[in-house]
C-alpha cells in the first residue's frame, strides 16, 4: 500500500485564514468568551498577515486583579 502525498496550497490557506468570514467568526468567538469572563475583560481583534486572530485581555485594573486572583481567562478559554 502506498502512502498518500499531500501538498498544501499555502497561498490558498492564507487567503482563507485572512478572509472576512473567518475573521468575523474569530471576532465573534473572542467577544463571546470576553463576555463570559465578565465586565472587566475585553476582546481585541488584531489583523495579521497570514491568519485571523483575536485576544482577550483585561480592560482595567480590576480585571487584572481578578485575573491574578482567580485565573478567569484560563477558565473561560478552557470552556466551550
Amino acid at each position: 500500500m502506498t502512502k498518500p502525498t499531500v501538498k498544501l496550497n499555502i497561498r490558498g490557506l492564507n487567503a482563507l485564514m485572512t478572509s472576512a468570514p473567518v475573521t468575523a467568526q474569530v471576532a465573534r468567538e473572542a467577544k463571546r468568551r470576553a463576555q463570559q469572563a465578565g465586565p472587566n475583560f475585553e476582546a481585541v481583534v488584531k489583523p495579521h498577515r497570514w491568519t485571523a486572530r483575536a485576544f482577550i485581555q483585561t480592560a482595567n485594573a480590576a480585571g487584572a486583579k481578578e485575573q491574578a486572583d482567580n485565573a478567569v481567562l484560563e477558565r473561560v478559554l478552557g470552556s466551550r
